[in-house]
């Protein structure tokens, strides 16, 4: 039964001899219990008649009718849907949010029936359904406008927020960055990053994506300008052919990351660097880089239980040594996998990868499950 603003019938027909009572409940939303309906100046009960005078919003819900007299009972429901036009905002309308901090928009809403409750952020949908969406670290990526939007079977209504960023930010550049370069066995070698950025951005250094520290074979250091910027170097004293390789120097701060790589090439027989095993789930892209190090390197291949790689379309092989496996699948895909580089007088080295693909745990509350077996019973 649906109604706009305006007075109501609920019907509780119901003939009987004696004459019975008549006395209407209405269930509590959400549940299975019932109060008794309070009879005020609005609400009024003729004889077995529940009037709503100028219904509101807030009398929607399940109502029962209970009749009774000497010989018996009997109850009918009857469910009373009042609507109202449908209307939304976003509280605060704009906020300026500093990075790192949290962000709050509450979608406030009026009307009914309400169905669902949708996000967009600038055009795109999110993920969220609530009439609260919380940011709780603001990022460069979370600025710009918001949308909330309520819908039933007849309508909708839309509110917009604006997030914008507070305080004075730069993201992370690198302003100079090494080359690559290619050198014989025992020299030095210093590799220099410069990075600018507010707040001001710390570098790390990584060969083959393994964090770099100080020890016996590097040097790092860093400082900061009078301007700001910071200037990062890494030295290597007496180069070794197995220290060649892909190099990265990466600057970050909590407003964002930005790296630059480059190969250093040591003269010398091909060398494949150990790999640690990688993990990966179901469902993923794994992409690996093959460890090498030589110069120079004439080929730098793939294979799997012997068979050269790609043996499919989710393979792809790079002369650089990159390999990559869309959609990995655990029958398919988890596997060793074998890098192989090689110079063209006949040289090679060869280095084995263990990937093993995860699959996905679904966990039951048990309260929640026994609760679902017992209401099917």
């Amino acid at each position: 039964m649906g109604e706009n603003r305006t007075d109501i019938a609920l019907l509780c027909d119901a003939q009987a001899f004696p004459t019975p009572k008549k006395r209407w409940y209405k269930f509590i939303e959400g549940s299975n219990r019932k109060q008794a309906v309070t009879l005020d100046e609005r609400v009024k009960q003729v004889a077995g008649t529940l009037i709503i005078r100028e219904a509101k919003v807030e009398d929607s819900g399940k109502y029962l009718c209970v009749v009774n007299n000497s010989v018996g009972g009997e109850s009918v429901e009857t469910v009373l849907t009042v609507t109202a036009p449908l209307k939304a905002k976003i509280e605060p309308p704009v906020q300026t949010v500093d990075f790192g901090r949290p962000a709050v928009f509450t979608c406030k809403f009026e009307g009914n029936p309400i169905k669902t409750i949708s996000w967009l952020k600038d055009g795109n949908k999110l993920d969220h359904s609530d009439a609260v969406l919380r940011i709780e670290a603001v990022r460069k990526e979370d600025k710009g406008m918001y949308q909330c939007f309520i819908r039933n079977d007849q309508e909708s209504a839309e509110a917009t927020a604006e997030l914008k960023l507070g305080g004075r930010f730069e993201p992370p550049q690198i302003r100079h960055a090494f080359d690559t370069e290619t050198v014989q066995p025992g020299n030095s070698v210093f590799l220099k990053c410069i990075a600018s950025g507010n707040p001001t951005p710390e570098i790390t250094w990584e060969l083959y994506g393994r964090k770099l520290s100080n020890n016996e074979v590097y040097q790092i250091g860093q400082y900061v300008t009078v301007n700001g910027d910071v200037v990062s170097h890494l030295n290597i004293s007496s180069i070794r052919t197995n220290d060649g390789g892909l190099y990265r120097c990466v600057a970050s701060s909590k407003v964002g990351t930005v790296d630059h790589s480059a190969r250093i090439n040591v003269y010398g027989l091909p060398v494949v660097r150990s790999m640690e095993k990688q993990a990966i789930v179901a469902g993923g892209t794994l992409i690996v880089h093959c460890p090498f190090a030589g110069h120079p390197v004439d080929s730098v291949v793939w294979e799997r239980d012997g068979r050269l790689l790609p043996i499919n379309r989710k393979q792809k092989v790079f002369p650089n040594g990159t390999l990559i496996i869309e959609n990995v699948e655990r029958a398919s895909d988890q596997a060793t996998y074998v890098c192989v580089a090689k110079n063209s007088q006949g040289y090679s080295a060869r280095g084995s990868l263990e990937v093993q693909v995860m699959g996905f745990c679904r966990f039951v509350h048990i309260g929640n499950l026994f609760s679902w077996y017992a209401a099917k019973l």
